[in-house]
């Protein structure tokens, strides 16, 4: 079972890179958003949550050119839980998310990349391929089955 969520946050590390067996980019890195929860004393608790995060195609090809770790990112996409036994046994649980769409949000790391890109706002400048990608589906969705109302 998968649920769509939008998560603001920063990397946990450096996007890793491979193609797989249909020749597909595919990006994968650790994301962390923060949280602020109070507890039953009242005291301010802040606790991070932790995601796997995979971009393919060309999305992954410019998540893995334009952010390394500590950059900020909004991600969009479908969410799942996966389960498993490591070595040693114990049960283990993580937190996936398949990227469908994603934002720039500025720099971290008090980096300034001139190829990195801003959130989209009035007067930015967003490079054409990450324009391209802003709003391109992941390679491995198909829509052709789908009944779109046709737009007037």
């Amino acid at each position: 079972m998968s649920a769509k969520v939008q998560i603001i946050g920063n990397l946990g590390r450096d996007p890793e890179t491979r193609v797989n067996a249909n020749n597909t980019f595919i990006a994968n890195f650790s994301f962390a958003s923060n949280n602020q929860r109070k507890s039953a004393t009242g005291d301010l608790v802040k606790k991070a949550d932790w995601y796997n995060i995979t971009a393919t195609g060309k999305q992954a090809q410019i998540l893995a050119k334009h952010v390394r770790k500590g950059d900020p990112l909004l991600i969009e996409g479908r969410q799942t839980l996966s389960e498993w036994t490591d070595r040693e046994g114990n049960q283990r649980k993580s937190v996936d998310v398949l990227v469908q769409d994603f934002r720039f949000l500025g720099t971290g790391n008090g980096r300034n990349d001139e190829n990195q890109a801003v959130s989209e706002t009035a007067g930015s400048m967003i490079p054409d391929d990450i324009r391209e990608a802003m709003h391109t589906a992941p390679d491995d969705l198909d829509f052709s089955g789908d009944n779109f109302p046709a737009i007037m």
